[in-house]
């Protein structure tokens, strides 16, 4: 060939590069945000939020009287007036020493379950119709038969809270074993990796995910089996706080006590969980905007 031919040839090739329209990104890939540059505007947005379902409260209480909704204003000086008796403390810690308890129970028993369901195909076929009846049964059950097999005292709560939520563990964990990409695996014994690595860097940050949506659904479950378990036989508890001014009507008071423990629970989720999450899922992009 030429050099004339030859430059006709990449003049030609560089007009084509030259006319050809910008290179068009992965999908996807400029929406990949690095979690620290979205958390104050989603302390905004929750504020935001936060905000609008006050003020639908307080306009939805203009058309009723204080015994049925109570205003915003009437239920935080009841709060404020909770907040200062010292008994208050001792109601919410041992409520939430219950729910943090039976939380620990939950979490062993349901991670040692969902792992023998995911990685067991003798184990699944064993235990999964015991989860999901176990699932399905009303969590006041478990209330009603500790307190009539381990009597009113903390040790029937915290196993109720235990039994109610380990089947949401063991199912959240079932399913994290069963998505785990098998290919990364594959991968990673071609590239001579140990057993350790790929546990490690392969197999438990696919889990973590799971494990985390676990926690948050027992938390749940864990609070609301506890109120119910400490409404119908303890003496103590925000459970008892709440049936005690039920019995007296007092909206206010039971609406404080709601909010009251409702700000722990909110505590717990952003400033535990939250971090955890994200330290745990660093190396996870977002693809939110």
């Amino acid at each position: 060939m030429s050099a004339g031919t030859t430059r006709t040839v990449g003049a030609t090739d560089a007009a084509a590069e030259a006319g050809r329209g910008p290179v068009v990104p992965v999908a996807g890939e400029a929406d990949l945000v690095p979690p620290p540059r979205r958390s104050w505007r989603g302390v905004w947005v929750r504020a935001l939020s936060l905000c609008a379902l006050v003020a639908a409260w307080w306009v939805a209480s203009l058309f009723f009287s204080p015994t049925v909704l109570p205003g915003p204003p009437q239920v935080v000086a009841a709060m404020i007036d909770n907040l200062g008796d010292p008994e208050t403390y001792y109601h919410l810690w041992t409520t939430v020493y219950r729910v943090v308890a039976g939380m620990l129970i939950a979490v062993g028993a349901g991670l040692v379950i969902g792992l023998l369901m995911g990685l067991s195909r003798f184990g699944e076929e064993f235990l999964d119709s015991w989860v999901l009846v176990a699932f399905t049964v009303p969590s006041v059950v478990y209330g009603i038969l500790a307190i009539l097999w381990f009597g009113l005292n903390d040790v029937a709560a915290i196993v109720a809270i235990g039994v109610t939520a380990v089947p949401a563990v063991a199912i959240n964990m079932w399913q994290g074993v069963k998505a785990i990409d098998l290919s990364l695996i594959r991968m990673g014994r071609a590239f001579h990796f140990s057993r350790r690595s790929i546990l490690r860097k392969l197999v438990v940050p696919q889990v973590i995910p799971f494990l985390l949506a676990a926690l948050r659904y027992a938390l749940g479950l864990a609070w609301k089996i506890a109120t119910v378990v400490e409404l119908i036989g303890l003496s103590s508890g925000v459970g008892y706080q709440l049936g005690y001014w039920f019995g007296l009507f007092n909206m206010t008071q039971v609406l404080a006590w709601t909010i009251l423990f409702t700000v722990v629970l909110l505590l717990i989720e952003f400033v535990i969980l939250k971090p955890t999450e994200h330290w745990l899922t660093r190396w996870r992009p977002s693809m939110q905007n």
